[in-house]
C-alpha cells in the first residue's frame, strides 16, 4: 500500500523540480541580463543564460530586448550561435508585422 502511494508522489515531486528548473526568470532589461551573465565562469554558461533570457523576452513580446541580447551573444560570445540568429530573425519579423498592423490601423483612421 505504501509503495503504491510513494511512486505517484515521487513522480509529482520530480516533475515539479524539472518544470521549475525549465522556467527562466526574465530580468528587467537586456542590459541587466548582460551584466548578470558576466558573473558566470564559462562562455558556454554565459551564452546559455543569455539565450534563455532572449527567449524569455521574445515570449513576453519584448522583441527589441530579445534582439539586443542575441546581438550581444553574437558579437561577444558565440558568433555562430544559431539560437541567437533565429531569435533575431523571428523578433524582427514580429516587429515588422507590428509596424504593418499599425500602419493599416492608421490608414483606416484616416479614411
Amino acid at each position: 500500500m505504501k509503495k503504491t502511494l510513494l511512486f505517484p508522489l515521487l513522480v509529482c515531486f520530480c516533475s515539479g523540480i524539472l518544470l521549475s528548473g525549465c522556467m527562466v526568470k526574465k530580468e528587467e532589461s537586456s542590459s541587466q541580463a548582460i551584466e548578470k551573465s558576466k558573473t558566470f565562469a564559462s562562455m558556454q554558461e554565459k551564452t546559455n543564460y543569455l539565450i534563455g533570457q532572449a527567449k524569455a523576452f521574445y515570449n513576453a513580446k519584448e522583441y527589441r530586448q530579445a534582439i539586443g541580447i542575441s546581438e550581444y551573444v553574437i558579437s561577444n560570445l558565440d558568433r555562430n550561435s544559431m539560437d541567437a540568429k533565429n531569435i533575431i530573425d523571428k523578433a524582427r519579423q514580429e516587429l515588422e508585422s507590428e509596424v504593418k498592423r499599425k500602419a493599416d490601423e492608421m490608414k483606416k483612421m484616416i479614411k
